[in-house]
C-alpha cells in the first residue's frame, strides 16, 4: 500500500463510521446519510483497488479509469447544481408566499407601519 492509500482509507472509514453512527439522527434525511456512507466506501475501494476503477473504465469505452472518475465527478457536480438550484427556487417561493400572507394579516388588523 502507498502512503495515500493508508492516509485516505482510514479517513474514508472513519467518515463511514460518523455517518453509520449519526444515521437516522440530526438534520440529514436518512437516504442522504446512506448515499454518502456508500460514497465513502466506493471512493475506499476505488483508492484500494485503482486496478478495478481500470477495467470498469475500459469495459464503459473509456480509455483511463481517471477519465471515469473524472466524468463521474462532472455529472455530479451538474446534478448537485440542478438540485440546489431548484432548492433556493423553492425556498424563494415559500418566503414569497409567507411574507404575502404576513403583509396581509397586517393590513387586515389595520398595522400599517
Amino acid at each position: 500500500m502507498t502512503a495515500f492509500q493508508w492516509l485516505a482509507v482510514p479517513a474514508l472509514l472513519a467518515l463511514f463510521l460518523w455517518d453509520l453512527w449519526h444515521l437516522g439522527k440530526g438534520p440529514l434525511t436518512t437516504g442522504s446519510r446512506l448515499l454518502r456512507m456508500t460514497m465513502w466506501l466506493t471512493a475506499a475501494v476505488a483508492i484500494l483497488r485503482p486496478d478495478w476503477v481500470q477495467a470498469i473504465a475500459q469495459m464503459l469505452g473509456i480509455g483511463l479509469g481517471a477519465n471515469l472518475v473524472l466524468y463521474l465527478f462532472a455529472l455530479a457536480f451538474l446534478w448537485t447544481s440542478f438540485f440546489l438550484y431548484a432548492r433556493i427556487v423553492r425556498l424563494r417561493q415559500e418566503m414569497t408566499e409567507v411574507v404575502r400572507q404576513l403583509a396581509w394579516m397586517r393590513a387586515r388588523r389595520g398595522d400599517l407601519s
